[in-house]
């Protein structure tokens, strides 16, 4: 149930891994930024159950802003353990919220 550094991206990396049933691809800047998630590292994140990263086949993307509303249930828990292991800090969902409300994706 880890992610790990599997290549250099731009200015950053990709991380991939499991956790729980959830296959997940990460595009992880050097340094926090406003459009990561909880303004950190993370600015493209994908979930999967089926190993394929297409849009069709993910449960959840993340693309410099929430593409639909922020998740819940376990979909939720997996992206705080993501950002809990990629960046250590924890989400703030009321502001995710307000982030995703205040965007022109909604």
């Amino acid at each position: 149930m880890t992610i790990a550094a599997t290549c250099s991206w731009g200015a950053g990396k990709c991380y991939e891994g499991k956790i729980d049933d959830y296959r997940i691809h990460a595009q992880v800047l050097d340094r926090p930024s406003k459009k990561g998630i909880a303004e950190g590292r993370i600015v493209q994140l994908y979930l999967s159950k089926n190993h394929s990263f297409g849009i069709q086949h993910c449960e959840l993307f993340y693309n410099l802003g929430w593409d639909s509303p922020p998740p819940t249930g376990s979909l939720r828990s997996v992206v705080e353990q993501a950002v809990y292991q990629i960046d250590g800090k924890r989400v703030d969902w009321a502001v995710e919220r307000k982030r995703y409300e205040a965007s022109w994706r909604k």
